[in-house]
């Protein structure tokens, strides 16, 4: 009874080693066969921004298919008459994000997007930070100037967070970061912001300052500095707005003056006197009258 337990469970090891040997030898099979390829075009040497693409700037390769990059270009002639718009490196699959538009032509206005302006300004050393102002670094624009009938000079940010496309006429970056003293800088901008890049160079002087390429944050209070922020000159007090005048309050009416005394003359009747002269008896009428004051 003991020898067939131990032959049943002999013989069930055997066809579990035997499955599992089947199944490993059928994995490695798979991975000695050939994965599926498409053909990718790929960089024949570093290109830089700007660069005209033709048949020595690119190749064919054959690329596993579930490697392929998404907007990978798959055939060299779809890169006919078009540019490269960032910089690419040598055996780097070619992306329709890394390529100018049909007809954008090559050099400075390939790299234009759709609906912006590209807007040039004069710099020296100070104005373009020594030089470390360059292609693909971003600036802020600021604006030193004497607005309207006011006698005190400001500085006031007009443009912030701006890409700078060129620097003199280059416009691939420094490999290593290093500064290149230029005379003019062109940035990347709107429309409008372009027409305001403008004015500022001929209404003041314009400063570029550098930022961090990772901080992006435009803060929505534009920064603007006077005078007194320099020097510490006390700021003018508030003024109080000025209290509501009362409405005049009606005098009373002064009251009528008393009427003037009426005189009423006031007429009694006559007296009789009786005079005697001698025998002779005779009474003579004397009128009298008498004025009285009575008030109405």
């Amino acid at each position: 009874m003991n020898r067939s337990k131990l032959l049943v469970t002999l013989l069930l090891a055997l066809a579990l080693a035997g499955s599992a040997s089947i199944l490993v030898f059928q994995r490695i099979n798979q991975g000695n066969q050939p994965a599926a390829m498409a053909t990718v075009v790929v960089a024949a040497r570093n290109l830089d921004i700007g660069t005209a693409l033709g048949p020595q700037d690119v190749r064919e390769v054959q690329w596993p298919t579930g490697n392929v990059p998404k907007g990978a270009v798959m055939r060299a002639t779809e890169l006919k008459g078009r540019a490269v718009i960032y910089p690419v490196a040598e055996n780097e699959p070619l992306l329709e994000m890394k390529l100018a538009a049909n007809g954008s032509g090559a050099g400075l206005p390939a790299v234009i997007p759709q609906g912006m302006r590209a807007v040039s300004i004069r710099v020296d050393e100070v104005v373009a930070v020594a030089g470390f102002v360059g292609p693909g670094t971003r600036v802020d624009v600021l604006l030193t100037g004497t607005p309207g009938t006011k006698n005190e000079a400001l500085t006031r940010t007009i443009l912030q967070n701006v890409q700078v496309l060129a620097a003199g006429q280059k416009i691939q970056p420094d490999a290593e970061g290093r500064a290149e003293k230029v005379n003019v800088v062109t940035l990347l901008c709107s429309g409008e912001d372009a027409a305001k890049v403008t004015l500022a160079a001929n209404e003041g002087r314009i400063q570029l300052v550098l930022r961090n390429p990772t901080d992006t944050a435009v803060p929505e209070r534009v920064a603007m500095v006077g005078r007194a922020a320099l020097y510490g000159e006390a700021k003018p007090a508030p003024v109080a707005a000025p209290r509501p005048k009362a409405a005049p309050v009606a005098a009373p009416a002064p009251a009528p003056a008393p009427a003037p005394p009426v005189v009423v003359e006031k007429v009694e009747p006559p007296s009789t006197v009786i005079v005697i002269r001698a025998d002779r008896v005779t009474s003579v009428t004397v009128p009298h009258r008498k004025a009285e004051s009575v008030n109405q």
